[in-house]
Protein backbone atom coordinates (compact mmCIF):
# COMPACT_ATOMS: atom_id res chain seq x y z
CA UNK A 1 0.00 0.00 0.00
CA UNK A 2 1.33 3.43 -0.95
CA UNK A 3 1.62 5.84 1.95
CA UNK A 4 1.81 9.62 1.61
CA UNK A 5 4.05 11.51 4.00
CA UNK A 6 4.51 15.19 4.72
CA UNK A 7 8.29 14.81 4.82
CA UNK A 8 10.70 14.56 1.90
CA UNK A 9 12.12 11.16 1.04
CA UNK A 10 15.44 10.34 2.74
CA UNK A 11 17.18 10.31 -0.66
CA UNK A 12 15.99 13.88 -1.27
CA UNK A 13 17.18 14.91 2.19
CA UNK A 14 20.58 13.32 1.45
CA UNK A 15 21.03 15.29 -1.79
CA UNK A 16 19.95 18.58 -0.18
CA UNK A 17 22.27 17.93 2.76
CA UNK A 18 25.35 17.10 0.68
CA UNK A 19 24.81 20.00 -1.73
CA UNK A 20 24.28 22.46 1.15
CA UNK A 21 27.34 21.20 2.99
CA UNK A 22 29.49 21.26 -0.14
CA UNK A 23 28.57 24.89 -0.78
CA UNK A 24 29.16 25.87 2.88
CA UNK A 25 25.46 26.70 3.43
CA UNK A 26 25.62 25.78 7.10
CA UNK A 27 22.19 27.31 7.82
CA UNK A 28 20.63 24.81 5.40
CA UNK A 29 22.72 21.99 6.91
CA UNK A 30 21.57 22.95 10.43
CA UNK A 31 17.95 22.83 9.28
CA UNK A 32 18.36 19.22 8.19
CA UNK A 33 19.93 17.89 11.42
CA UNK A 34 17.94 16.36 14.27
CA UNK A 35 18.98 17.69 17.68
CA UNK A 36 20.23 14.25 18.73
CA UNK A 37 22.04 13.44 15.48
CA UNK A 38 25.09 11.18 15.54
CA UNK A 39 27.89 11.83 13.05
CA UNK A 40 30.60 9.27 12.37
CA UNK A 41 33.55 9.45 9.99
CA UNK A 42 36.81 7.52 9.69
CA UNK A 43 38.39 10.19 11.89
CA UNK A 44 35.80 10.86 14.63
CA UNK A 45 32.37 10.34 16.13
CA UNK A 46 30.29 13.19 17.59
CA UNK A 47 26.79 13.48 19.04
CA UNK A 48 24.29 16.31 18.87
CA UNK A 49 23.42 18.91 16.25
CA UNK A 50 25.79 21.58 17.60
CA UNK A 51 28.86 19.32 17.62
CA UNK A 52 27.98 17.82 14.24
CA UNK A 53 27.47 21.25 12.69
CA UNK A 54 30.81 22.46 14.07
CA UNK A 55 32.61 19.38 12.72
CA UNK A 56 30.98 19.62 9.30
CA UNK A 57 31.51 23.38 9.15
CA UNK A 58 35.20 23.06 9.84
CA UNK A 59 35.81 20.48 7.11
CA UNK A 60 33.55 22.27 4.61
CA UNK A 61 36.12 25.07 4.48
CA UNK A 62 38.43 22.92 2.32
CA UNK A 63 35.67 21.62 0.02
CA UNK A 64 35.71 23.19 -3.44
CA UNK A 65 32.99 21.08 -5.06
CA UNK A 66 30.67 18.10 -4.82
CA UNK A 67 29.73 15.80 -7.68
CA UNK A 68 26.90 13.44 -6.70
CA UNK A 69 27.38 10.06 -8.38
CA UNK A 70 24.51 7.94 -7.01
CA UNK A 71 21.69 8.07 -4.47
CA UNK A 72 19.65 5.19 -3.09
CA UNK A 73 17.03 5.26 -0.40
CA UNK A 74 13.91 3.88 1.17
CA UNK A 75 11.46 5.34 3.67
CA UNK A 76 13.99 5.64 6.55
CA UNK A 77 17.49 5.81 5.11
CA UNK A 78 19.58 6.92 2.16
CA UNK A 79 23.02 6.22 0.81
CA UNK A 80 24.74 8.78 -1.37
CA UNK A 81 28.05 8.43 -3.20
CA UNK A 82 29.86 11.56 -4.29
CA UNK A 83 33.23 12.91 -5.33
CA UNK A 84 34.32 15.68 -2.97
CA UNK A 85 36.91 18.04 -4.42
CA UNK A 86 39.13 19.65 -1.79
CA UNK A 87 42.01 22.08 -1.96
CA UNK A 88 44.53 20.25 0.23
CA UNK A 89 43.55 16.60 -0.35
CA UNK A 90 42.47 16.42 -3.99
CA UNK A 91 39.24 14.61 -4.82
CA UNK A 92 37.94 12.08 -2.30
CA UNK A 93 35.28 9.50 -3.17
CA UNK A 94 32.80 9.40 -0.28
CA UNK A 95 29.88 7.17 0.63
CA UNK A 96 27.46 8.65 3.15
CA UNK A 97 24.78 6.60 4.93
CA UNK A 98 21.99 8.68 6.48
CA UNK A 99 19.14 7.68 8.76
CA UNK A 100 16.29 10.17 8.37
CA UNK A 101 13.25 10.60 10.62
CA UNK A 102 10.55 13.20 10.00
CA UNK A 103 12.71 14.93 7.40
CA UNK A 104 15.69 15.31 9.77
CA UNK A 105 18.99 13.45 9.79
CA UNK A 106 19.30 11.28 12.92
CA UNK A 107 22.53 9.53 11.96
CA UNK A 108 25.21 10.29 9.41
CA UNK A 109 28.00 7.82 8.78
CA UNK A 110 30.58 8.54 6.08
CA UNK A 111 33.27 6.32 4.64
CA UNK A 112 36.25 7.40 2.54
CA UNK A 113 39.89 6.51 2.04
CA UNK A 114 41.89 8.60 4.53
CA UNK A 115 45.24 8.17 2.75
CA UNK A 116 45.40 11.72 1.36
CA UNK A 117 44.44 13.23 4.75
CA UNK A 118 47.08 11.17 6.57
CA UNK A 119 49.68 12.05 3.93
CA UNK A 120 48.95 15.77 4.37
CA UNK A 121 49.26 15.50 8.17
CA UNK A 122 52.65 13.78 7.85
CA UNK A 123 53.99 16.39 5.42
Amino acid sequence: MFRMTQYPAPADVAVRFIKAWGSQDMDAVAGLLAEDVTFESPRMKVHGAESTLATLGEFSQVVTGIDVLAVLGDDRQAMIMYDMATGPFGTLRVVDHLIVENGKIKADSIVFDTYELRKAQEG
